[in-house]
Order: structure tokens, then C-alpha cells, then sequence
């Protein structure tokens, strides 16, 4: 067997074995000494050498207790490390004294385990046929010795180049315009994609947006923290901490501060409240809008949520649109449909008067109270039967107050919960100049 390791740094030098085992990898190696299994080191020197060849070190029994150094690419060598914590270059010595160094960044240093001390017997009595090699990969497989696996299948596609299977396994795609078997680093490549963590594939635009969460995320807790230390010193702080806090809560206006303050708005005291209302006004509306929206969706107070509705109904065109969108996608929903209504109301918006027809009623599943599952009683003619099973449950018509009272508002009318007598008026009064062929709701 011959095989051939390429491309010094400074020039382009060879080995040559007359009995090894197959590895492959990218890696930085030296070989000082002039012999070691049959293997020729000429005058190697640099790093970044592409092997075509396993290197496994010492025939000897006592070499099956030797350290395994695992390789970047898949290979390993067995020898004892020199200096396992220490130095740029792992040093290894073979059974005749050779000395191997590699870069550390490429190399593991692992415990010699009861299967590696089989593999290293196992494979120095096989030869370099197909067969054998894939008899070793499937070993290894199940032994989950996978880089060693790896290696033989990088063997077996070199003895045999239209094995797609072991193709595949090694994560090699064929090029479509040159048929080449190509890593899948580099298929991805050319396709654009950037690897991220994990592992996992992503186009730049993806790696970009991800990035810039990822950093808000960071930004806001640092923001969050600052806010929280100030907040402190405000409420409890000495005069001198207290005047730094008014002067940093004046200047606030970040809106990755929304959270805290609508904390303060929720759930403080009063002093923590009106604190919370003058610093929500300090951020742009528009930014604020989407937690304005659900605290109003869902603050019991109804005074706070008055004030939440002027603000926003007080906002520019795009702050009014984004809220009067966010309620109406609430009425959907009947246990939100009165309180979206409510909401609405504030905005005069005739644009939603149809749908708030279409809203008017809903039905409700009620299941009467009685024994589910247990024995019913009935009585006539004088007796008194007994059925099995659970009370049937039955469908409830529910009207919608607040519905109705926010479509009167804007109409001027009140046909009550007469759907049909709403759709006839609409029809005669706004539907023409109203019309909107995009909405599906006439």
C-alpha cells in the first residue's frame, strides 16, 4: 500500500508506508525520528498537511495501554502524551521512541477504553479489501467509535467512488454541474449559507436577524438591570442616588423598556402607577401601542384602561390603525368580543360597522348541571324511569352588550340584536360607498 501526504508550507514533501491504515484529516503534524511501523518521515516541516493515511503506533501489548489522541478529521494515533495539559503541540511517542507532534487545537486526548484496545488489535489483522473495511465501519458503528468509522469510509470511497451510500454518510453531496462528491460545508457555501450553532444552515439574511435578536435580548436585560437600580434609588435611594434616578427616569424613552413599565402600570402602588404613566408618554406611541393594546384587553380598572384608550385614540394615523386592528382581531373570540368592542368605541372607526354585525350574537355550549356519566331520572304515567348517560349539553344564544352599544354609537341607530334588520339598514346606508372587495365580511 502507498499512499501520498501533501503540501508542506514550505515545500511539498511525501510519506510513504508500507503497512498503515487508513485516516484522513487536515492537520498540522510533524514526524521527528526515522522510523516508527514502517513509516518514512523526509524532512517534514509546517503545519496544515492533508494525511491520506492511519497512523496507529506500537505492535507491543503494552501499546494497547497507550493514550489515543482523536484527530480532528477522524484519525487516531496511540503513543504516549508527553504533555497532555500543556503546549501548542501535543507530543506523542511511539514504542520505538519516535516523537509525532500535532497541533493541539486538532487533537483529543481521550482514555484508552476496552473498544479502542479491541480496534487496535482487530485492524492490524485485516487487509484493504471493501469488504473488510466495511466490516470495520459497521463494528465501530455499533461501538458509537465514529470518527474511527469515518475514517474506513473515507477508505472505502476511495477504493470505490460510486459507493453514494457511504457518500452520504460521510455528509457529501454531489455537485450537480460536475457530478463531484463535495462536503457539505461546501455545498451549503456555494449555496449561500452560513453555518450557525448546532450545527445548524442558515442564509445570511436568517444569521443577520438571528444575530440582532440575540443582541436586543442581551441589550434589553442590560437596559432592564440599569432601569431596576434606578427605580431603587428613586422610591428608597439616598437624596444623592435619588437625584441621579429623576434625571436618568427623564431621559427615558427606549421602547425595550415597555415591560418594565407597564409593570410599574399594572401592578405598582400609586406612587409606582403615576411614576409608570409619565414614563409610557416619554416612549414613541407607536412603539408602546402593542402593550397599550393589552393591557387594555385586560386591566380590570376601568379608569386605567379610559386612559389607555385616549392615548391611543389621541396617537397618529398609523398608532390608531395598529390599535383599532389589534382589538377587532380580538372579536373573533366571545369571551373578548365585549371588551374589544368597548375599545373600539373611542375611535368612531364606520369602517368596522359591518363586522361589528356580523358580532352581534354567538353561540355558547352550556351543559346543564346533573350527573354526568350517572343514572337520569324521569317520571309519567304514574311511574318513574330510569335512563343512563350525561345531561345533554345545549347550544345557548349569547348577546353581546358592549357590541351592541359601541355599533349604536357609531350608527345612530338601535335595531337591538336583530342581525337581519342590521345587515337591511346597512345595506341601504353604507354598503355602496363602503364597499371594499378585499373584505369578505358583506
Amino acid at each position: 500500500m502507498d499512499f501520498a501526504m501533501r503540501r508542506s508550507i514550505s515545500q511539498r514533501k511525501t510519506i510513504r508506508s508500507t503497512d498503515i491504515r487508513p485516516w484522513f484529516g487536515d492537520l498540522g503534524l510533524r514526524c521527528m525520528g526515522l522510523r516508527c511501523m514502517g513509516l518514512r518521515c523526509t524532512g517534514l516541516r509546517g503545519t496544515g498537511l492533508k494525511l491520506v493515511a492511519t497512523m496507529l503506533f506500537g505492535l507491543g501489548s503494552s501499546s494497547l495501554l497507550a493514550d489515543i489522541v482523536e484527530l480532528k478529521d477522524g484519525g487516531v494515533i496511540y503513543g504516549k502524551v508527553l504533555n497532555p495539559q500543556s503546549g501548542l503541540m501535543v507530543q506523542i511517542q511511539a514504542e520505538d521512541g519516535t516523537l509525532i507532534e500535532v497541533e493541539r487545537k486538532f487533537a483529543k486526548i481521550r482514555i484508552s477504553l476496552e473498544r479502542d484496545k479491541k480496534y487496535a488489535q482487530d485492524v492490524l489483522q485485516v487487509g484493504d479489501s471493501l469488504e473488510e473495511h466495511r466490516a470495520i465501519v459497521e463494528k465501530s458503528s455499533n461501538e458509537q467509535m465514529n470518527n474511527i468509522a469515518n475514517a474506513h469510509r473515507e477508505r472505502i470511497v476511495e477504493l470505490d467512488p460510486s459507493d453514494r451510500a457511504t457518500w452520504v454518510a460521510l455528509r457529501f453531496f454531489p455537485d450537480e454541474s460536475t457530478g463531484k462528491w463535495l462536503r457539505d460545508e461546501v455545498v451549503m457555501y456555494r449555496r449561500g449559507k452560513i453555518k450557525g450553532d448546532k450545527g445548524r444552515w442558515y442564509t445570511w439574511q436568517e444569521k443577520a436577524l438571528l444575530d440582532f435578536e440575540e443582541k436586543s435580548k442581551l441589550l434589553k436585560r442590560d437596559l432592564e438591570r440599569e432601569f431596576d437600580g434606578k427605580l431603587k434609588a428613586y422610591f428608597n435611594g439616598v437624596p444623592r442616588l435619588k437625584g441621579e434616578a429623576e434625571v436618568y427616569l427623564e431621559g427615558v424613552n427606549n421602547p425595550l423598556l415597555i415591560g418594565r413599565i407597564v409593570k410599574l402600570i399594572r401592578e405598582g402602588d400609586a406612587a409606582e402607577r403615576q411614576l409608570g404613566w409619565k414614563l409610557i408618554k416619554q416612549i414613541p406611541l407607536r412603539a408602546a401601542s402593542p402593550a397599550l393594546v393589552s393591557i387594555a384587553m385586560e386591566e380590570p380598572n376601568t379608569a386605567l384602561v379610559d386612559r389607555i384608550l385616549e392615548l391611543l385614540s389621541g396617537g397618529d394615523e398609523w398608532t390608531r390603525e395598529a390599535a383599532l386592528s389589534g382589538f377587532a382581531s380580538k372579536l373573533g373570540n366571545p369571551s373578548t368580543r365585549d371588551r374589544a368592542a368597548r375599545c373600539m368605541a373611542p375611535f368612531v372607526d364606520k369602517r368596522y360597522i359591518s363586522i361589528l354585525i356580523n358580532h352581534l350574537l354567538s353561540t355558547q355550549v352550556v351543559r346543564p348541571a346533573g350527573n354526568p356519566g350517572g343514572l337520569n331520572a324521569a317520571s309519567g304515567n304514574g311511574g318513574i324511569g330510569l335512563g343512563g348517560g350525561a345531561t345533554p349539553a345545549q347550544k345557548q344564544l349569547v348577546q353581546h352588550k358592549d357590541v351592541l352599544s359601541t355599533l349604536s354609537g357609531l350608527t345612530g341607530e338601535n335595531f337591538g340584536y336583530n342581525v337581519e334588520q342590521w345587515r337591511v339598514w346597512f345595506a341601504q346606508n353604507h354598503a355602496v360607498q363602503n364597499l371594499d372587495l378585499r373584505r369578505d365580511e358583506y
